[in-house]
């Protein structure tokens, strides 16, 4: 099947034109060759239907009665594409920027009939020759006579979409109307035919076959993820049912639209978080760009205050006033903030570099710095999933990427993420020293639900009045969080990476979250509440710390004495009474005034302060560049007589269901020691300090390790190295294999029987059926609802966005908007990508084009020279 369809490509698919036609083709306009496209697939479906009508052969049947049908659907679609052209230019941003959701349609209706073309010219061309396969072309013409139908259905509500927005111009219509009335008014849309044979039609070629990768992972992965049983038995049953998915499209259709359709927001997050796995973490390691700076830091919740610019719409104050910003707190309380600082090289000031520069060459601090808020649908996806890209455009724009690690929905709904999002923002332009940069230009930039995070964050500086970003960029944004229809939104209805039940559930999931989710939410705050106050207790209650010693055995500290010492001495007290040395710190400032340049961090979990060594300059070859993972080094404050070991909680613990369960407790502290071990490093002074390591040695180790090897390896250690280097690929071949094998929980509607056979049915269902919740009209949640006093303040905006988006009507209705407000706003359409293009960057020519696009956008809003500024004096020790 596979080389018949690349005969197909490979065949000459130019439309053929008379004479006459190929000399009147420069005078007419797009929309005429569009339609002339019809005419000319309608002619090659009745030579076809001429030849089969003589076959009487089931299959000959079939493909006579397909060319008909295709023939009808053709006929049907004329007239609708006709209208839609007559109006669709009125909804455009600009005349030189043709785009919207209207367009896109035809777009799409246009793809269909170009490949259907091709199609028939094939089958026309080779159906006398014994080697024609009437049983697969056959499937092959059915599929686009299906498809042709419910695109003929989407035009349909296309023009009812028209009649709602008339008179306004608008691409949203108004709230008096829903997009339960949209479906009511036409005929149910039938999703399978986009997911079958036709899958990615509609795309440029290069992204066809990730996509068919993509939808034939989601269908195995669906098996394995609801199936019960061992390692073993999911994995032989992945690698089967991916194969059954790869040969049999219309299987493969029904279990995505079903998938979408019965699944919930726990599989979405789970196959996406695919992305996370330890190998795919490897993978910008090797093929993205070499930069010198990729670390994760934390960034703890203390009180921040920021010299107010200019209020509301009055002008600056004769004094200064300062304001408070507030530390994130909804669902769950103050916690630290995870963001990956990236950059192409060590600048001056940065963090970690201070006492870093005899090994390599310390550059002047940048005059810019991108504050970058990855996609996921607000429930998925981090920094490193998106670091492929990342890395490229720091070394293209030549200045400091911070990514920012946000809370995800459902654990962390609305607002928490915008909140961690400004908290942030506000945290870097108090300390742009930290990040290698001066911030003289400030850049947010940031992809779908990270695009709508930004746009919050600018909002929330120009309404408290604190200096606001001088530039944004945001691709393929949705701006407005309301299920609203519009044109654009039903190509969900249609694509790939993005099917409908997907989209509608992640946005619940942020926006409006059940009250279940709330109730666990609350409990969880709870749960971590009560372990604070309990080790608040032992710290009052002066319970002994173990210590190692200089020789690597524990003593005891010395503290008064207690009649339950020795024995009773329990992990659980060991581990809290450290706890609650942090937590009677936990405002410390990011940065100590020491010489050891340490950042101060917090955990999330426990919210314990946890302070990371940088090298020092009288030894040490630890290094916190290439590729680290997160931190987990800790600082020890030693003092006359005691020290107390600082503890890394980096890892979500699970809460005892029991708070008041000795044993419970003590297990879950057990299970969480065992997984480190104490060591000794020396500090500046050259005294030796105790730290926890984790057991296994993590990337970061390892980058280290490698990154600090081409001056410190010797012969002697380099077969324990390449040995290691073995053994953790082999952890994570099979780390990632357990991840997608193991045993997942359903929380879905019904019994797990109900649910399987809702997998594998054929089931017309309409898609308003998801559309039973009501979103709160916030316009730090859907930025469109912002007012023009807020808008008429926004920095100069760039917005990128692509023509197949579901996303595309919101960036084109929102740049309208700042336009109307005489804002500085440019819009890009890129065609043939999807939404969440760029994390294809490296795999894609036209996606990487596309990145390149981005790339040129930010340094407009930067107004930097893309070149390295001259290096400044090597920094160095005596």
């Amino acid at each position: 099947m596979e080389q018949q369809q690349q005969q197909m490509e490979e065949a000459d698919c130019s439309i053929p034109l008379t004479g006459e036609e190929a000399t009147t083709t420069t005078n007419i306009t797009e929309e005429q060759q569009s339609l002339m496209l019809f005419d000319t697939l309608i002619d090659l479906c009745r030579n076809n239907i001429n030849y089969f009508e003589s076959d009487e052969t089931e299959t000959g049947l079939r493909l006579h009665g397909a060319f008909v049908g295709l023939i009808d659907h053709i006929e049907m679609a004329k007239p609708l594409v006709r209208t839609v052209q007559g109006f669709m230019h009125e909804y455009d941003f600009d005349p030189t920027v043709p785009g919207n959701g209207f367009r896109s349609f035809l777009a799409v209706t246009e793809c269909c009939v170009k490949t259907a073309l091709k199609l028939a010219r094939y089958v026309m061309e080779n159906r006398s020759t014994i080697l024609f396969r009437k049983a697969l072309y056959v499937k092959e013409v059915e599929a686009y006579n299906h498809l042709m139908a419910s695109l003929c259905t989407c035009l349909q509500h296309a023009q009812t979409l028209r009649e709602w927005t008339r008179e306004s111009g608008d691409l949203f219509p108004d709230e008096s109307h829903s997009v339960e009335e949209l479906f009511a008014r036409g005929g149910i849309i039938n999703q399978y035919c986009f997911y079958g044979r036709c899958l990615g039609f509609q795309f440029c070629d290069s992204i066809k076959p990730l996509l068919k990768f993509i939808s034939i992972g989601m269908a195995g992965f669906s098996e394995g993820y609801y199936s019960e049983g061992g390692r073993i038995s999911k994995a032989t049953s992945l690698m089967y049912t991916s194969t059954k998915y790869m040969l049999d499209p219309e299987l493969r259709a029904r279990r995505i639209v079903n998938i979408s359709q019965n699944s919930n927001v726990d599989f979405c997050k789970a196959f996406w978080f695919l992305a996370e796995s330890e190998m795919m973490h490897s993978l910008p390691s090797f093929v993205g760009f070499k930069v010198k700076v990729n670390r994760v830091i934390t960034i703890p919740p203390e009180p921040i205050q920021l010299k107010q610019c200019n209020g509301l719409g009055e002008n600056r104050a004769k004094e200064d006033i300062y304001v408070d910003i507030p530390i994130p707190k909804s669902h769950g309380g103050a916690a630290p903030i995870k963001a990956r600082l990236i950059s192409a090289v060590k600048r001056k000031g940065m963090i970690g570099e201070r006492s870093n520069s005899q090994r390599s060459t310390i550059y002047p601090a940048s005059r810019g710095l991108l504050f970058h808020c990855h996609g996921g649908g607000f429930v998925a996806q981090s920094s490193k999933s998106h670091e492929s890209y990342l890395r490229e455009w720091a070394v293209n724009l030549n200045v400091p990427i911070l990514s920012i690690d946000y809370s995800l929905a459902p654990e962390a709904p609305f607002p928490r993420a915008l909140e961690e999002v400004f908290y942030a923002y506000c945290w870097a332009l108090r300390n742009c020293e930290l990040l290698g940069t001066t911030g003289e230009r400030i850049i947010l930039a940031g992809d779908s639900a990270g695009a709508n995070l930004n746009l919050g964050c600018a909002m929330r500086a120009i309404e408290l009045g604190i200096r606001r970003p001088d530039g944004i960029f945001i691709a393929y944004c949705p701006v407005l969080i309301s299920f609203v229809p519009s044109p654009a939104r039903m190509l969900c209805l249609m694509d790939p990476l993005l099917p409908f039940g997907f989209m509608m559930r992640c946005l619940k999931a942020y926006a409006c979250p059940s009250l279940e989710v709330l109730e666990e939410n609350r409990k969880r705050h709870e749960q971590r509440q009560a372990i604070i106050n309990a080790g608040q207790q032992m710290r009052n209650n002066n319970v002994p710390v173990m210590v190692p010693t200089s020789d690597g055995r524990e003593a005891q500290d010395k503290t008064p004495d207690r009649s339950d010492s020795g024995d009773d001495n329990s992990m659980w007290e060991q581990l809290n009474s450290a706890n609650t040395v942090q937590l009677q710190n936990q405002h410390l400032s990011p940065v100590s005034d020491t010489a050891s340049d340490t950042l101060a961090l917090k955990s999330q979990s426990l919210g314990n302060t946890i302070d990371i060594i940088s090298p020092d300059e009288s030894n040490t070859i630890t290094s916190l560049e290439e590729d680290s993972q997160p931190i987990t080094l800790q600082q020890v404050n030693l003092n006359t007589e005691r020290s107390n070991v600082t503890v890394v909680d980096d890892l979500d613990m699970d809460m005892p269901s029991d708070i008041s369960s000795e044993q419970n407790t003590n297990q879950n502290v057990s299970n969480f020691i065992n997984s480190y071990v104490l060591d000794t490093t020396t500090n500046a002074a050259g005294e030796l300090e105790p730290i926890l390591r984790p057991v296994s040695r993590s990337q970061s180790e390892e980058n280290i390790v490698l990154d600090i090897g081409r001056e410190a390896i010797s012969v002697q250690n380099l077969q324990e190295r390449v040995t290691t280097a073995a053994s953790n690929f082999v952890s994570k071949v099979s780390n990632t294999l357990t991840s997608i094998t193991a045993s997942k929980p359903i929380a879905a509607s019904g019994s797990q029987n109900e649910l399987q056979t809702n997998l594998d049915a054929l089931i017309a269902r309409s898609p308003s059926d998801e559309f039973i919740f009501h979103v709160p009209k916030d316009s730090h949640l859907s930025p469109y609802w912002a007012t023009d006093e807020v808008l008429s303040q926004f920095p100069p905006t760039k917005i990128l966005t692509v023509v197949l988006d579901p996303c595309l009507d919101d960036c084109v209705m929102f740049a309208k908007r700042l336009k109307s407000l005489n804002r500085s706003v440019s819009l890009d359409i890129l065609p043939g990508l999807p939404h969440g293009f760029l994390n294809f960057a490296t795999i894609s020519k036209e996606a990487h084009e596309g990145s390149k696009q981005c790339v040129q956008r930010i340094t407009e809003l930067l107004e930097i020279p893309t070149t390295l500024d001259e290096p400044g004096t090597k920094q160095g020790c005596c």
